[in-house]
């Protein structure tokens, strides 16, 4: 039973497609204590348009911070949030969000997608990369 109880927690990786499965992702996130957003899309306002007040109130009132590089200035002021930006040449669809041991790859398209990594090693990985990419990007 002690051998059973020290076992690595369960690594996974899932699937979400469409705009109820981007919520799911996002609920996820209200369960950790910092959100990292590598390459913010105003375009998430257009898929979700409604849903995000819902997540900035729930992340606020959870006292959730977020840290956000984005390569558009029309990222809207966010509750919680400190933004950074990139070149934006560099603009593409897909962001990345590293929240506790997970990792969310998401595609914002009329048809929505999301990859999230379950692994501390990866999440560690990516949270690297995160604030190499912070201290690059300009207020």
């Amino acid at each position: 039973e002690e051998l059973y109880k020290k076992t690595k927690e369960k690594e996974e990786t899932n699937f979400y497609k469409g705009k109820e499965g981007l919520k799911t992702v996002f609920e996820d996130q209200l369960s950790s204590k910092e959100i990292l957003i590598l390459g913010a899309s105003p375009k998430a306002y257009e898929v979700l348009q409604f849903y995000f007040k819902f997540y900035d109130k729930a992340r606020k009132e959870k006292k959730i911070n977020a840290r956000i590089i984005s390569h558009s200035k029309d990222i809207k002021r966010i509750p919680l949030a400190e933004i950074r930006y990139l070149p934006e040449k560099y603009e593409n669809p897909v962001s990345v969000n590293i929240y506790g041991d997970k990792v969310a790859i998401i595609l914002w398209a009329s048809n929505p997608l999301a990859i999230v990594i379950k692994q501390k090693e990866i999440a560690d990985s990516y949270r690297s990369y995160f604030e190499l990419m912070w201290r690059v990007a300009r207020s």
